[in-house]
């Protein structure tokens, strides 16, 4: 008798950093942050999906947090301050954006997550805890996550790999890197150091050559070539590519995949949900209007 396959949607918490990145040639702010941005996507892609972050009282955090309420996300653990958005500014180049400056982080920068009991009781309801270096997180928070069994998946960026890293990593179950600069060699050394310190998998994604997967109990990475077209705005392909890695490789193989097909399917997820997130601007779109008034006249903008 055939019986047809039952699997319960991936379950994704997010913690970490929600900002608005403030398009200079547009005029525009798009509500982004690297775990805002996967905990939306996650819901694109019809899994459950919290994000645990800190929102100001301004009307940017008031609008990030109307979108991802009404997107679905679990807000039941966000922490709330009397002050502003985190604000990056940005300009694009021929679909390729690139970040002049930013306020540090907003209300996160001055307020990063300290996982206390309560949280972390959440994060073991779900499937994997998703965060990166922006979140401003200190490595102890995902050293409580290990001592609870909770997987983690971390995005360490195009940042030169340092101390935050190397204390990181053990706490890994997947670990992400974006290395469209880097050579062949320093990409496969960088993997197989992941790789030592305890992760089940390293992720790199590298731009228009591809991504490359180095999993345990495999002498090869598994490459995925780049999809090829036209783009129109890069903002958030890598947290889109992450997202549809993981749900993938959550729901398919219960975050375990074995064989270069199994995480070849992964990586073809990631690419094909990144290309589609490069049609629209912004990390999820919602334009609003750039910040003008007096209430963010005297933020501090540096440049990145």
């Amino acid at each position: 008798m055939y019986t047809k396959e039952i699997r319960k949607p991936a379950r994704l918490a997010c913690v970490g950093l929600n900002v608005v990145d403030c398009y200079q040639n547009q005029g525009k702010a798009y509500p982004g942050g690297n775990e805002y941005n996967v905990s939306i996507f996650a819901r694109r892609l019809g899994a459950q999906a919290a994000f645990i972050g800190c929102f100001g009282k301004d009307f940017y955090s008031g609008a990030n947090y109307a979108l991802a309420l009404q997107a679905g996300v679990d807000l039941s653990r966000c922490r709330h301050y009397p002050e502003e958005c985190g604000m990056a500014m940005v300009t694009l180049e021929q679909g390729d954006r690139t970040f002049l400056g930013s306020n540090n982080g907003g209300v996160t920068g001055r307020h990063p997550v300290r996982l206390d009991e309560a949280d972390l009781r959440f994060l073991e309801k779900y499937d994997i805890t998703v965060s990166d270096r922006y979140s401003r997180m200190a490595p102890a928070e995902f050293a409580k996550l290990a001592a609870k069994g909770i997987p983690l998946a971390y995005d360490f960026g195009d940042e030169e790999p340092d101390e935050l890293t190397w204390a990181v990593l053990p706490h890994c179950t997947v670990a992400f890197f974006s290395c469209s600069h880097r050579k062949d060699q320093e990409i496969d050394d960088l993997a197989q150091k992941g790789l030592a310190a305890g992760c089940r998998a390293v992720v790199m994604t590298m731009g228009a050559r591809g991504a490359r997967t180095y999993a345990r109990g495999m002498d090869d990475p598994v490459c995925c070539a780049a999809r090829v077209g036209p783009v129109l705005d890069t903002m958030g392909a890598g947290d889109s590519f992450l997202t549809a890695f993981l749900v993938t490789a959550i729901q398919k193989f219960a975050l375990a995949p074995q064989g270069s097909g199994e995480w070849m399917e992964c990586m073809q997820a990631g690419t094909q949900f990144a290309f589609e997130n490069c049609g629209f601007y912004g990390s999820i779109g919602y334009g609003l209007p750039c910040p003008q008034d007096s209430e963010y006249q005297n933020i501090q903008f540096k440049r990145r």
